[in-house]
């Protein structure tokens, strides 16, 4: 027999999964903690289910508690957003966007979108989060944020990603390294000095570490940072030399130091991908699908259900 489950237990459930609390659910919907509770016990009672571990300090998704929520996810987003989908119809278009994205875009990359978006739709309004690495992908599968742009590199299951820019990456180093004025440079070169490199952790890390371990093993590390600003910085001071993408750097940056593009010293290694990253089967409202064309104009929106995604190549900067 098909369970009876009344859209409001649904929508409840979702508040719940989202907020990862009862309390901060019964506020956004205005009715008590205890109320919340006795919806998601009927909840689980007419699915079978436990929905939910709870504990004093937090409501986690069960397995069958994430399925549920990976199926309730996409139709409570698009009934909440009926309002602005309809506006749009009319010819308005209102409502929120929020992006996460990484420092170095935030700055150097997308406000020049961001102020024509906003120029354009002057009845929409935008929120930015910066994080990076493994915490941009985790807001992205939490449906914490609309989409992401980041690298599109070795993407969690969860994650579509679409390219949209390339950069071309480059060797670092102080103006008066010994490896600044070798004219024929190679990685072995490279792995043979003192590094200054960023967290062995992260993917940028991982792909840093893995090129250098093919020649060295151990390589000397002087600086292992967290950003890329600190990476540039230690590398002016002398600590070591690295390799980052262009986007990381402004033009004083470049006349602070030597640079070299990574192609040159190894073919293939010299291009880093940045996108557009959704998460798989979310409802996308109708602000961010706009801003989305704006990144990408060719994005097409049918992907998101199939499992692929579309790469327009721009010419790298």
């Amino acid at each position: 027999m098909k369970p009876d489950i009344p859209y409001f237990k649904l929508k409840t459930f979702y508040f719940v999964a989202t907020e990862s609390s009862f309390k901060r659910a019964a506020a956004k919907l205005f009715v008590t903690e205890g109320a919340i509770s006795q919806q998601i016990k009927d909840l689980e009672a007419r699915l079978g289910k436990r929905l939910f571990e709870r504990s004093n300090r937090k409501v986690e998704l069960t397995s069958d508690g994430l399925n549920l929520y990976n199926l309730v996810a996409p139709v409570i987003e698009k009934v909440e957003n009926i309002g602005d989908e309809f506006v749009k119809i009319c010819g308005t278009l209102r409502g929120n966007v929020r992006l996460v994205s990484f420092g170095a875009m935030l700055v150097n990359v997308l406000p020049k979108y961001l102020i024509e978006f906003e120029s354009k739709y002057p009845e929409c309004e935008i929120f930015l989060f910066s994080a990076a690495g493994e915490n941009l992908e985790s807001m992205v599968l939490s449906g914490t944020v609309d989409f992401g742009v980041g690298p599109i590199d070795d993407l969690p299951e969860g994650i579509l990603g679409t390219e949209v820019w390339r950069y071309k990456r480059y060797f670092i180093a102080p103006l008066n390294h010994p490896l600044a004025k070798k004219k024929r440079l190679t990685f072995k070169d490279i792995a043979e000095v003192p590094i200054v490199a960023p967290n062995r952790t992260s993917k940028s890390g991982k792909r840093f570490f893995k090129a250098l371990e093919r020649y060295n093993p151990n390589p000397k590390v002087t600086v292992e940072a967290g950003t890329w600003e600190v990476v540039m910085k230690y590398v002016e001071m002398g600590f070591g030399v690295s390799v980052l993408p262009d986007i990381m750097m402004s033009t004083k940056d470049k006349i602070r130091m030597h640079l070299r593009p990574l192609d040159d010293v190894e073919a293939g290694s010299g291009l880093s991908q940045y996108g557009v990253l959704l998460k798989r089967g979310k409802y996308i409202a109708p602000a961010a699908r706009e801003l989305i064309k704006f990144l990408c104009p060719d994005f097409d929106f049918g992907v998101l259900g199939e499992g692929r995604a579309m790469s327009p190549l721009p010419d790298p900067k």
